[in-house]
């Protein structure tokens, strides 16, 4: 009976600690996408406001959720610095057409050590976003008819923005695939 009970207990004890292995990996798993999604955040709000305060024609801004590819190591558990984490937005100029930007958090995002936070770079600036605008237009409308071609046009640097535009914004993890 005796030795029963040690067994129990024994294995009871070795029970617990698998599980606080796994809850400890589990919610350090939380922990990093967390600080992604707050990274993320902080993305979708500045380019949010960016474009419905300095572009017309925008009917809707849809961001598609942050995509996260997971490279870290499976020995070491994940890493703030070593994932692959974008968000890419859908900027609609009618209700079927659009162009996409994405945004990735190493590149636009600088993680600060001693805030133990995401903060924007250098490289987030009107510059650079306006840029990114043309050139994905560009690349949205390359093989449209003259016709869609048209739509596009109406989105245009101007200080009377989009009020209207709907936004979407959105945080959920999700993992990328290729």
């Amino acid at each position: 009976m005796k030795k029963k009970w040690i067994l129990a207990t024994l294995l009871g004890m070795v029970l617990l600690f698998i599980i606080c292995i796994g809850g400890k990996k589990y919610m350090d798993k939380k922990a990093v996408e967390k600080s992604y999604q707050d990274g993320i955040e902080l993305i979708q709000n500045y380019v949010t406001d960016y474009l419905v305060k300095n572009y017309e024609g925008i009917e809707k801004i849809e961001w598609q959720g942050v995509g996260v590819e997971w490279r870290s190591s499976p020995v070491f558990g994940g890493s703030i610095l070593g994932n692959y984490v974008v968000s890419d937005v859908k900027v609609f100029v009618s209700s079927d057409k659009f162009f996409t930007m994405d945004f990735t958090l190493t590149e636009e995002m600088e993680y600060d050590q001693n805030l133990k936070k995401y903060v924007l770079t250098d490289y987030m600036n009107p510059s650079n976003l306006e840029s990114t605008v043309e050139m994905e237009i560009g690349n949205s409308t390359r093989e449209l008819s003259e016709k869609d071609k048209l739509r596009f046009k109406k989105i245009k640097k101007s200080d009377k923005g989009s009020p209207n535009a709907q936004i979407i914004l959105n945080l959920d993890i999700h993992e990328l695939t290729y």
